[in-house]
């Protein structure tokens, strides 16, 4: 609340349908009044697969990580809910962000999930990703770890036996 009013915001702008060709990619939009470009997509970064569906991207930081030395909201971290691919977008140029790193869906379907949902950061410095499905796609699904260097640690959960459905944290 005590921080500085955003100069931008970014989307996920998805191409799916009919005649949708092309990848997904990250929209960078202007939101400070007082810039010429205000209101204008001043970037876009096109993800390098088609196919992937961007959904809920979240922070490798954020409030969960709260008074930590050396955090910062520097990373967002994108699912591809089609593809199971995740996306790690670094905004250390807050108006052209640019990829970092990409997590194969090989890695993913290697700890029995895909259909990558939401992201959210944890107080530890790890981000946790919620998924749809087991790695053919099917139901429950659970939830997916990654290290603060966005290698995937594995599966968050102990026991996904309890679960029927996984759908998103709250």
């Amino acid at each position: 609340m005590k921080g500085p009013r955003e100069r931008v915001m970014y989307t996920a702008a998805v191409r799916v349908g009919a005649g949708a060709e092309g990848p997904d990619y990250l929209a960078t939009v202007d939101v400070d009044p007082e810039s010429p470009t205000y209101s204008q997509v001043v970037h876009r970064l096109e993800m390098p697969y088609v196919g992937d569906e961007l959904h809920h991207f979240g922070w490798n930081a954020c409030s969960s990580c709260h008074g930590e030395e050396g955090k910062e909201r520097r990373y967002l971290v994108m699912p591809g809910f089609r593809s199971s691919r995740i996306y790690v977008v670094d905004v250390g140029d807050e108006r052209a962000p640019r990829l970092h790193e990409v997590i194969e869906p090989e890695e993913v379907k290697r700890h029995g999930l895909s259909a990558p949902h939401s992201v959210h950061c944890l107080a530890g410095g790890h981000v946790m990703v919620s998924m749809l499905g087991d790695a053919e796609g099917n139901a429950p699904g659970g939830f997916l770890l990654l290290d603060q260097d966005f290698e995937v640690v594995g599966r968050w959960e102990r026991d996904p036996s309890g679960m029927s459905f996984n759908y998103d944290f709250w």
